[in-house]
């Protein structure tokens, strides 16, 4: 069930996260791909290695038909968009039950904005400036939720899949006894 595409580089595993990008500011959009171009993340208790793959928007409209395109696993949004502002985006992928994991980034955080946010399905946050750590640092926290959530969705369908079998065996037996 994980979402994130899987590569083969060198013999070894690796999955590739795919991120969003929408923010009005091209600046911030370029650095952050910058700062992610050849990050990279593995976890002890996961046998892949993850990379990240980044496509940007300048607009919440923009970000809408390229996650109609495209399956995306986490998303950073800025509030502050010319039409459509980040927390009405994100009130609509609320609604439609997105998985997608959203950090809200934004200079302009407000309590109010921050409330409606979460309420609306908001992960985390990231307040501009921020550096390239603290862009890793939020995207290695949402990086991992994701892995974790999706795992566990994974062992809860094999969990069905073997009950499933163990009643269909069991049914078997009680039908016809030695």
């Amino acid at each position: 069930l994980l979402l994130c595409q899987k590569t083969l580089n060198k013999g070894i595993v690796m999955e590739v996260i795919n991120i969003l990008v929408i923010d009005d500011e091209e600046g911030i959009r370029e650095s952050i791909k910058r700062a992610l171009r050849n990050f990279k993340m593995s976890l002890s208790y996961i046998e892949s290695d993850y990379s990240f793959a980044i496509d940007t928007a300048e607009s919440a409209e923009e970000g809408l038909e390229m996650m109609k395109a495209k399956r995306y696993d986490i998303l950073l949004l800025d509030n502050q968009l010319p039409g459509m502002h980040g927390v009405d985006l994100l009130k609509m992928m609320h609604e439609s039950q997105s998985d997608i994991l959203t950090i809200m980034i934004t200079a302009f955080a407000s309590i109010e904005t921050a409330v409606s946010a979460t309420k609306n399905g908001a992960y985390d946050f990231l307040t501009k400036p921020f550096t390239p750590q603290e862009l890793k640092d939020a995207i290695l926290k949402a990086s991992k939720h994701f892995i974790l959530t999706n795992s566990a969705k994974k062992f809860e369908e094999e969990k069905k899949k073997i009950r499933f079998q163990f009643i269909s065996i069991l049914s078997h037996e009680l039908k016809s006894p030695i």
